[in-house]
């Protein structure tokens, strides 16, 4: 058995990962009243994958190098889910 299957972290890693695309393309497509709740789901997917990421990376499943590009992209990613609802905060407080 591979040792990224060993644990099964490795498919929970990649459905976390479609399920953070499909959020993301839902809240795009999303009325502003579903966008937030879209997007809280969203920052609570990604720090699930942080976790899961940090833990690979702790268990040797991952490389250093790997695990700190991942990280680096998921910290954006969260930086711009953030952003996004602070934009829709900001926009429903001149409304």
């Amino acid at each position: 058995m591979p040792k990224r299957d060993k644990f099964g972290l490795h498919l929970k890693v990649e459905n976390l990962c479609i399920d953070v695309l499909t959020i993301a393309i839902d809240a795009a497509l999303a009325q502003a009243i579903k966008k937030k709740i879209l997007l809280y789901d969203l920052r609570v997917k990604v720090e699930m994958l942080k976790h899961l990421i940090r833990l690979m990376n702790e268990l040797n499943i991952i490389e250093m190098k790997i695990y700190i590009f991942l990280e680096a992209q998921l910290q954006e990613i969260s930086k711009m889910a953030t952003g996004w609802i602070k934009y829709l905060d900001a926009e429903k407080g001149v409304a």
